[in-house]
């Protein structure tokens, strides 16, 4: 056990769980968010144990309360069979004004004029704003032509599976018994991610897209490759978070929809998440942009009527970039948001968005990468990030605290302020902190997410000059940020990392899903200069597509004065084999005028793929020479210039090894028969 775990065991007891146990509890592939699972499994464990007694029940639990989608005409049924039904669901309840009632929403059974007794509304209050998961006992009452017009699905009894209240100030107190790493890696672990597989610099990261949860009114954006775990922490840690999943922004849906007189998401939730923002497409009036962007700027929203609402929520905005062969933003030097819809590359918008996650420093989610140790319960962390939002001592600290001698934009100082405050909160929350703690842990992680968007800015419009902001005690990004805005001119002209005309040395090259600006002679030609044999192994040359690749390989080739010679090894099923010959034979004859000697060769045994020089290299080809996705349609770009294809994710490793000429002129492998 870690100090941090020991700790937090000591000082927090009850409200700590194994963070493992999600995995191991029973739950399957059932659609319920973490902060409830740790909650159903809580009331089953032995001491700090789960008992294989205790997956039993959990196991029975989840199967008697909680069926499939499937199932809702069997549960309909049931209830018209006048037989009382309990289910575990994340209902909510809506106040219509027009009918005098209290609709209750039941997701699993798709109803959305549900009854519920005002008692159950009063003790769990939470139903009328996020909803709440629980187990609710449902009942149905039959029209009977007079009183009740329509059959009504009432809920009699719930039992809420969530945390009904918090010792915030016990919380507090009790951070005093950790340092700050174990206090980073107990909140990196509460988060669902295993901090002994992150640096200091990720776990900053981490914690900074919980920002939202705790100080109102943060805008922020994380970047980042596909696979990085950007939008897990909203959907499984806090019922205060609301995520939409790409798709289309709507007023209405975002703040009031007039016709049926429910409030938006933002005037609900403490924060709402947009993922995948690079599908994200609004209406053509651009209503949903200019209500949002004044939203993001005063907190303040318009009503159809013409009254004005506010909203203490955050907005978040999640997206996947291409990253270059350097794991770095593939269009950093023009801007990395040009690569998101035209309608949130306005300079005016991205001005209202407090700070930039740099998720492309995240790595890719594994095996490894969830917890496996204690952190603190999902609903018990949930309510203690919404209970610190609304105290004032956290900005009082700060406007004290926070000083930026070169920094004079309004905008720049309070969304850095904002920041400041969220780390403050979280790190701190007992404000037990000297000077340079405040600076390292809280401005200068602040500063770095809001340097990003100024950096952005300046890209897209020149209305905004190049700054740099620093802090009393300036760190490393700070005193390395340029001075002055690099010249994308050139910086295109600087060396390219995967230049054909680069040295060959041995390294392993990771191509990330959709990247661009691939293509064959950047991979491959500095390891074939010079060569005279050369052999291919890739079981799929067999389909049309996949011999233009290999014909795309062979136009890099460079035959020196006497004749290249290459040899493929390829598979082929048995139905293809005729025709495969006659094309691979037609192929042979096209090669022999440009002086490429051509065999080939079927082995259906083969697997791996490689291709191999008589210079000594050895280049392994994690999926041959089918690295491309397939186009969109056939007047996509990339088809005559691979660099304009997207790429699937891959590994190729280059390895220089020993090699001897044999003098029948093929090649071997020393060492290797």
């Amino acid at each position: 056990m870690m100090s941090f775990e020991r700790k937090a065991k000591d000082y927090y007891g009850e409200v700590v769980i194994n963070k493992g146990l999600m995995g191991k509890a029973g739950f399957g592939a059932r659609a319920i968010p973490v902060y409830v699972g740790e909650w159903i499994i809580s009331q089953f464990m032995d001491g700090d144990e789960l008992t294989d007694d205790g997956r039993t029940e959990i196991v029975n639990t989840i199967s008697k309360y909680l069926p499939q989608k499937a199932d809702k005409n069997m549960i309909l049924n049931r209830l018209m069979e006048q037989e009382e039904v309990c289910i575990l669901d994340d209902f909510r309840v809506n106040v219509n004004l027009e009918r005098h009632t209290h609709d209750l929403s039941i997701p699993l059974l798709d109803v959305s004029n549900g009854m519920v007794q005002k008692d159950i509304i009063d003790n769990n209050p939470m139903l009328l704003k996020t909803g709440m998961w629980g187990l609710g006992t449902l009942r149905y009452v039959p029209p009977d032509g007079e009183d009740v017009k329509k059959g009504q699905v009432w809920m009699v009894e719930f039992k809420a599976f969530q945390t009904p209240g918090i010792d915030l100030d016990y919380f507090r107190d009790s951070r005093k018994h950790f340092d700050i790493d174990e206090w980073i890696d107990l909140l990196v672990s509460s988060c669902q991610f295993n901090p002994d597989v992150h640096r200091l610099s990720q776990k900053l990261l981490l914690l900074s897209r919980i920002i939202p949860l705790v100080e109102p009114r943060v805008n922020i954006t994380e970047l980042a490759p596909k696979g990085t775990g950007k939008s897990f922490v909203f959907d499984n840690i806090s019922r205060y978070a609301a995520v939409i999943p790409g798709g289309k922004l709507s007023a209405p849906a975002l703040f009031f929809n007039s016709n049926t007189k429910q409030i938006g998401l933002i005037p609900r939730y403490d924060v709402v998440v947009v993922d995948e923002i690079q599908k994200i497409h609004t209406d053509a009036s651009g209503e949903a942009m200019a209500a949002l962007k004044m939203y993001l700027e005063s907190g303040r929203y318009r009503r159809a009527t013409g009254d004005l609402g506010t909203s203490e929520s955050g907005f978040v905005m999640l997206g996947n970039i291409t990253l270059g062969i350097n794991r770095l933003p593939l269009y950093e030097s023009d801007g990395i948001f040009k690569e998101l819809p035209t309608a949130l590359q306005e300079s005016a918008f991205i001005d209202r968005v407090h700070g930039l996650i740099e998720g492309w420093f995240m790595p890719r989610v594994s095996r490894n990468t969830p917890s496996k140790t204690l952190g603190f319960k999902g609903d018990f962390f949930s309510e203690v990030l919404h209970e610190l939002r609304v105290d004032l001592r956290y900005a009082d600290y700060v406007s004290q605290s926070l000083h930026l001698p070169q920094c004079e934009d309004m905008r720049d100082n309070k969304a850095i302020a904002r920041l400041a405050e969220g780390y403050l909160k979280l790190l701190f929350p007992d404000l037990e902190l000297n000077e340079e703690e405040f600076i390292s842990y809280c401005v200068n992680p602040a500063v770095r997410m809001r340097q990003q968007i100024r950096d952005e800015l300046s890209k897209i419009d020149q209305e905004y000059k190049w700054i740099t902001i620093k802090s009393q005690i300036p760190d490393e990004f700070q005193l390395s940020h340029p001075d002055e805005r690099p010249d994308p001119e050139k910086e295109a002209k600087m060396v390219d990392p995967l230049s054909p005309d680069r040295n060959p040395e041995e390294t392993t090259l990771y191509i990330v899903e959709g990247q661009k600006g691939i293509s064959y002679e950047k991979l491959f030609l500095p390891y074939l200069r010079g060569a005279k044999s050369i052999k291919i192994c890739d079981p799929y040359i067999r389909l049309q597509y996949q011999i233009y690749n290999l014909m795309n390989f062979c136009e890099i080739l460079e035959p020196m004065e006497n004749t290249l010679s290459l040899d493929l090894v390829t598979g082929c099923d048995a139905y293809q084999k005729a025709e495969l010959r006659g094309k691979l034979d037609d192929m042979k004859t096209g090669l022999s005028r440009d002086y490429i000697e051509f065999n080939y060769t079927f082995d259906n045994n083969l697997h791996d793929r490689w291709i191999e020089t008589d210079t000594g290299w050895r280049i392994i080809l994690g999926r041959g020479l089918d690295i491309f996705q397939k186009p969109d349609d056939k007047f996509t770009l990339g088809f005559m210039d691979q660099t304009k294809r997207k790429c699937k994710a891959t590994t190729i490793t280059y390895t220089r090894s020993q090699m001897v000429d044999k003098t029948d002129g093929s090649i071997q492998r020393e060492g290797i028969k």
